[in-house]
């Protein structure tokens, strides 16, 4: 996003990263001695490769400069681009230092490495460009990724107090549902969700408001008037059929990551994906009265946010997980570059 909206930024390194790599291109392959081979012992090869160096231990400081944000080291916009700009010359500076050979086995990791870092580099930086776009445009039912379970919850609750509403009590001998008081007295509280247990056929339902800081509401009395106007044309094979579905399939996918035995049973999950979910839910429609449509639409519809829910997930661990491998090839290949260094000097 940075660089499309302010490329204004990116002028100034975009400038320095070209003329250090054309600048050291020239000197090192058309000023530097003509009867000897282009190398990184070369004064030109020193100067360039020193460059380098420098390019990368300056690359390094950036996560040092996040701790250090108190001390205004500069605006963070700044650092970026010629994080990134000065990061994308080192490869041709490398090349360059070393007359683009790759030499000994040492030589050779090091421009291994450096190739990684790069690589990832401009992966994450793609990632960061394409990701937030993909999911403003495709998931609207975004929230706040910490309180995704905490969504799912209050959702599972909402679904139960609607089929209580439209459908009465649950039927016995269609499973068990899960005790969700607790876990809604600590939410309103706002500790950590304890482990859920199995409860009788129907558990006594929290109808208190119950918001979630940061998240959406999830509370909607129009859903619960609707069913309550269909509640009379309902028989008592929909009655069965729908709680029996929603007790096996759709409030264990809900409730998955907060209960084991959902989480295992979510990978079977015939709603696993959306295009499942609707052909899941047109089959049920299919053997229940017209009548119950309103019901299952809003059951779809909650499952259908949780689907957008995990691709959030997914989402953001390919926009900040990536970060652990280039960062730890980062430091690697600064630590070697130490050394490749003293042993270069040792060698002069």
């Amino acid at each position: 996003m940075l660089l499309v909206r302010k490329m204004h930024l990116h002028y100034g390194p975009i400038a320095l990263a070209c003329l250090l790599i054309v600048g050291g291109g020239i000197w090192q392959f058309l000023v530097g001695p003509k009867d000897s081979a282009v190398s990184g012992s070369s004064l030109a090869g020193l100067v360039v490769g020193s460059i380098a160096a420098g390019i990368i231990l300056f690359e390094l400081l950036l996560w040092p400069r996040k701790r250090l944000r108190k001390y205004k080291l500069g605006r963070t916009k700044f650092w970026v681009a010629y994080h990134l700009w000065l990061g994308l010359a080192c490869g041709p500076l490398a090349f360059i230092h070393s007359g683009f050979r790759f030499g000994g086995t040492f030589s050779t990791i090091l421009m291994v490495l450096l190739m990684l870092v790069l690589g990832s580099g401009v992966f994450g930086w793609a990632m960061q460009l394409v990701i937030p776009r993909w999911m403003l445009g495709n998931l609207p039912q975004e929230t706040i990724p910490s309180q995704i379970d905490d969504v799912s919850l209050l959702s599972a609750l909402e679904s139960r107090q609607m089929l209580t509403v439209a459908l009465g009590t649950k039927p016995p001998n269609t499973g068990k549902l899960v005790v969700l008081e607790d876990q809604l007295a600590a939410l309103k509280a706002g500790s950590s969700l304890p482990s859920m247990s199995l409860a009788q056929d129907t558990p006594q339902l929290d109808k208190s408001n119950a918001i979630v800081v940061g998240a959406m509401q999830r509370r909607d009395p129009q859903r619960v008037s609707i069913v309550q106007e269909m509640a009379g044309d309902l028989t008592p094979g929909d009655r069965l059929e729908i709680w029996k579905q929603y007790t096996l399939v759709i409030e264990p996918f809900l409730l998955k990551n907060i209960v084991a035995s959902s989480s295992q049973s979510s990978k079977r999950s015939p709603v696993r994906t959306l295009q499942m979910t609707q052909d899941w839910f047109k089959n049920l429609q299919d053997s229940c009265s017209p009548c119950v449509s309103p019901i299952l639409d809003a059951l779809q519809a909650t499952v259908e946010q949780r689907l957008q829910f995990d691709a959030q997930k997914m989402a953001h661990a390919w926009l900040h997980r990536w970060i652990a491998f280039h960062a730890g090839i980062s430091i690697l290949l600064g630590v070697l570059l130490v050394v490749h260094i003293i042993q270069s000097l040792r060698y002069m």
